[in-house]
């Protein structure tokens, strides 16, 4: 018998030895990310076979040079990047000087820097990555292995990154030194050289730059439903980048059980797939459905696969097990754990008493030793068909140091979970937490405020909500956010209670569990809208679950709650019913027409007893005046009145800050004397006026944000916009940015008379402004629209949030640029201010909204006189009687339509 092993195959997709003693264009670019701000004319010289970089920084901290290596990489947790390179010598001099290596994200926003830092600790790295633990500036995090002599040296080293698209490895001759998290990919490789302060030079010189893909040939996606005798989506099968360049590869799909799914095209459940030499390295294929259940598809061939394609057969929705823990646990549907959250042993017990489910824990060491009942069956979450998990946790008690009680969705072997629990401890502190693994499965996990409120030990109706990528907790019907949980099959869940410390003991009860399948809801692409009379190009989706129309036409029905305000295109009565038939496109787009100032509420309902989200709330206004608009082309500041209050009234900017109109936009430069938070702002001098049919909107270009960090990465800077009422009110708009790993970003603050207010703090966050899209200090239209009750808040057109705001007279907007501590500088730059209000005279165009078939007839939604013509050209004349909407029976050759 011969057993040949498969092995992941190492692929050479970039290599340059720089023997040429040329910059190649096509395979690098010049470039410098963003570190500490520093001005400088480092750059790069090809001789020698080796390439350097040399320059003098002029204006501090830390300018730098670098080269971009011109293709991207796609690394994943099937195939390896590895980018290695001879640091040949580092020879800077002055204050400190790094050799630099960077791989960061397609935004290059996110990054890592892995650098011998000389002059400030040697081998070190830089995070940023918009989480927690960053240390994107400064010194960065040290690798002890490599202190000493032997490293610290100035001369050759082998500098490597292996990236997976989750972590970082980095390596220093062959020895790892960190594994850094960065979740990204694709990504950018640069190499260069910085130097710190003013007159330092940098001097770093490279050679023998090898990028390697390594890895197996894989799913995407990763897992898919299909229903009983159904096909599924296509599924892509990638093969490392090159790896096919000479040679064809042949891979085989094989099912682990061919009665509940096998690939199409193939016979006995496996299917061969050629990737012929020179090719694409992609192919796809899909899945046919046989009986109900999950199961794996593999890869084997002349590549080790990478992953397997997990597979749910699904039918539809409904119960799959309730229980209420009648005289004892039911081995049917319960197995007992004895398993802890970390390496504690306990004394534990599993029962059930006067009808409800009793965990008992006794810590015999430290660790969080526990145990739990679990459910015997594994159940299936894809997109189309949820899990849903609910429990009565009746009580928690706990002796000693601390406890817990709770729910876990894992997989079998707790790979991955989610465990959500109440802690009660000592000093008679309760806090709500998930664990998450991988991630946080010890430890404090994450909090989650939402359930702050909940701070009795007695009775809570816990929910879990899974789609085989994610998972939503709730507590009483109150979300606690979603987790990762990228599960599809063979999903447990297990009711558990846990003790810290050893003699520690936890008591956990639960009754009345009920696990059931159930259709995503009916939903819409957005749930709020603003638009004026005169637009209609607003438009959304709206979607059903695919398994609701697989097999059965579905009726979606819209219903304006106000028609006098708006109606979906197409409506009759203020209701438009859309009709998907079975088998076709779960998706269908719904135009907005405005018919009148006001608001309404888009409603959704549907024949097939699946549940409704909420709809979308639609908002008309008048058409708008132009109040104020500034491109700033004058050199004089007219319309604006400059405020030189900090942000907590305290702070001093120095003599020689201000604002200044240059090159076309507003230049706030502020150096601070005093701290904290000294700034400048203008404020428009006019005043205006808002309602919910007359709003407000002002929106400005943020086009720049530059700073100095005289004091170090513990500097912060704010730009942002104002609107303020009559009363010095004001909510400020900002993008707060920070450098040592606190992550702020685009935020607001305000001063309105609430308990909440923080009119200086860091304020409240605003989570669709999240990620690198936003984060990169670049050029943003910032927009305020005010109604009297309450501001929204839009960026690049991307609406954040609606904040109350109880202001219809004497508004005023401002924008301004602040920061921080002594010595440092934050310049803002602004440009192409608009204010938007009151109203114009609007006459209504004659305009064809839409059509749609209906019982055979084409039926026409239009505004003005509608005519008709036998042909395109024309003449057109007024169709008699005809009244919106309109039905025509198509009974001649051609007939055209217009409306004027």
């Amino acid at each position: 018998l011969q057993i040949k092993a498969v092995p992941q195959q190492s692929n050479v997709v970039f290599s340059d030895d720089f023997s040429s003693d040329t910059i190649d264009p096509n395979r690098f670019a010049a470039d410098s990310p963003f570190f500490e701000g520093g001005v400088g004319d480092i750059h790069a010289e090809a001789g020698d076979g080796v390439m350097r970089f040399v320059g003098t920084t002029t204006q501090q901290w830390w300018s730098g040079g670098t080269l971009r290596v011109v293709p991207t990489f796609a690394p994943s947790e099937s195939e390896t990047i590895t980018l290695s390179i001879d640091r040949v010598a580092e020879a800077g001099q002055g204050t400190a000087s790094r050799s630099a290596l960077w791989i960061l994200d397609e935004t290059q926003t996110n990054y890592i820097l892995f650098a011998d830092v000389r002059g400030e600790g040697g081998w070190r790295y830089n995070r940023k990555i918009g989480q927690d633990g960053d240390v994107p500036t400064g010194g960065g995090n040290n690798m002890a292995v490599f202190d000493g002599d032997a490293f610290d040296d100035g001369g050759l080293h082998t500098m490597s990154m292996v990236a997976d698209g989750q972590t970082v490895k980095l390596l220093l001759d062959g020895i790892e030194g960190a594994e850094v998290q960065f979740p990204f990919s694709p990504v950018i490789f640069q190499f260069g050289s910085y130097a710190r302060a003013n007159d330092d030079t940098a001097d770093t010189t490279w050679d023998n730059l090898v990028i390697e893909s390594e890895g197996g040939a894989t799913f995407d996606p990763g897992a898919v439903s299909v229903t009983e005798g159904g096909l599924s989506q296509p599924v892509n099968v990638r093969i490392p980048q090159g790896l096919n360049s000479q040679r064809d590869i042949t891979l085989t799909i094989s099912s682990a059980d061919t009665s509940i799914a096998t690939p199409v095209g193939g016979s006995n459940g496996k299917l061969a797939l050629v990737f012929p030499a020179g090719g694409d390295n992609t192919q796809s294929f899909r899945v046919q459905g046989g009986a109900l259940g999950g199961t794996e598809l593999s890869i084997q061939g002349d590549l080790a696969g990478g992953n397997r394609l997990s597979v749910a057969v699904i039918s539809g929705p409904g119960a799959l097990l309730e229980d209420g823990f009648g005289a004892s646990l039911n081995a049917a549907n319960w197995v007992v754990s004895n398993e802890g959250l970390g390496g504690g042993e306990g004394d534990s017990t599993v029962s059930v008493e006067d009808g409800e489910l009793k965990v008992f824990t006794y810590a015999l060491s430290d660790g969080w030793a526990g145990a739990s009942a679990k459910t015997k069956d594994g159940y299936l979450a894809v997109q189309d068909l949820h899990l849903v998990f609910e429990v009565d946790r009746v009580s928690i008690d706990q002796f000693g140091t601390a406890g817990r009680a709770g729910v876990m969705i894992s997989n079998d072997d707790r790979s991955k979970f989610v465990f959500l629990s109440q802690q009660y401890d000592e000093n008679d502190n309760i806090s709500w937490q998930a664990n998450v693994n991988p991630g946080s499965p010890t430890g404090g996990g994450v909090g989650i405020a939402a359930f702050n409120q909940f701070e009795s030990l007695g009775e809570y109706r816990i929910r879990m909500v899974a789609n085989g990528s994610e998972v939503e907790v709730f507590v009483n019907g109150v979300s606690g956010g979603t987790f990762p949980f990228e599960v599809s099959t063979g999903i447990h869940f297990e009711l558990g209670a846990y003790a810290q410390s050893s003699d520690d003991d936890a008591t956990g009860v639960f009754d009345n569990v009920t696990i059931e399948n159930v259709l995503p809801c009916v939903d819409t692409s957005m749930d709020n809208v603003t638009l004026t009379l005169a637009d209609r190009s607003q438009s959304f989706e709206v979607f059903v679950p695919q398994l609701l129309n697989a097999d059965q036409d579905v009726q979606v029905t819209i219903t304006s709650s106000n028609p006098d305000a708006a109606i979906p295109a197409g409506a009759s009565g203020g209701s438009l019913v859309l009709n998907f038939p079975a088998g076709s496109a779960s998706t269908q787009s719904v135009s907005i027409i405005p018919v009148g100032i006001g608001s309404t509420q888009f409603s959704l309902s549907n024949n097939a007893g699946a549940c409704d989200e909420s709809g979308v709330k639609v908002s008309v206004t008048a058409v708008p005046d132009t109040l104020l608009s500034d491109d700033f082309s004058a050199d004089g500041l007219s319309g604006w009145t400059q405020d030189d209050i900090a942000l907590d009234g305290t702070g001093l900017a120095t003599e020689g800050s201000g604002v200044r109109v240059e090159n076309g936009q507003v230049v706030i430069d502020v150096t601070v004397e005093t701290p904290l938070w000294p700034g400048f702002a203008l404020f428009t001098s006019e005043t205006f006026s808002a309602s919910a049919g007359e709003p407000l909107a002002f929106e400005l270009d943020r086009t720049d944000l530059d700073f100095v960090l005289t004091t170090g990465t513990g500097s912060e800077q704010r730009t942002g916009v104002y609107v303020r009422d009559g009363s010095g009110n004001f909510i400020f708009f900002n993008d707060y940015v920070a450098h040592d790993g606190r992550n702020y970003g685009w935020r607001y603050n305000k001063s309105v008379g609430d308990d909440d207010d923080d009119p200086s703090g860091a304020g409240v966050n605003i989570p669709a402004f999240d990620g690198g899209k936003f984060d990169d200090r670049g050029a943003h239209r910032m927009k305020i629209l005010a109604n009297g009750e309450t501001v929204k808040l839009y960026l690049d057109d991307v609406f954040g949030v609606e904040i109350p705001f109880a202001a219809s007279s004497g508004i005023s907007f401002g924008f301004g640029t602040y920061c921080d501590e002594a010595g440092n500088v934050a310049i803002g730059y602004f440009d192409n201010a608009l204010v938007k209000g009151g109203s114009i005279p609007f006459v209504a165009q004659g305009n064809i909204d839409g059509y749609s078939v209906q019982d055979g007839n084409i039926v026409i939604e239009y505004t003005g006189t509608l005519k008709s013509a036998a042909e395109a050209t024309g003449p057109y004349t007024p169709v008699a009687g005809a009244a919106s909407p309109y039905s025509v029976t198509p009974a001649k050759a051609a007939e055209f339509f217009i409306a004027e």
